[in-house]
């Protein structure tokens, strides 16, 4: 399997879309209901508890820090992952076909 070797472009690509993705998904935060409630019923659980308490957030302040944290986390790690599933399938598509 022949494999492109990046460019700076592609590069800077990625870096943009990854960047764009990650706010968007942060946006979703804000704009929908449904995953406000997800990350609100997700930082009450028994497990969160334990992370503020591993983490030392003694107080609310502390607690939103981190939990805002995680969101920026985990929405990042979700757009690498979209950009990585989109380039490979970029990539296959424009992959010159053997006969």
């Amino acid at each position: 399997m022949p494999t492109n070797t990046p460019t700076v472009a592609r590069t800077l690509y990625k870096t943009l879309a990854v960047l764009g993705l990650t706010v968007l998904f942060m946006l979703s935060l804000r704009l929908s209901t449904t995953v406000a409630g997800l990350v609100d019923r997700i930082a009450g659980t028994d497990m969160w508890l334990s992370v503020y308490r591993l983490a030392g957030a003694t107080d609310e302040t502390e607690q939103e820090r981190l939990i805002v944290m995680a969101v920026a986390l985990v929405c990042c790690l979700l757009a690498i992952g979209v950009v990585e599933i989109a380039d490979r399938l970029l990539m296959r598509r424009s992959a010159p076909r053997k006969k």
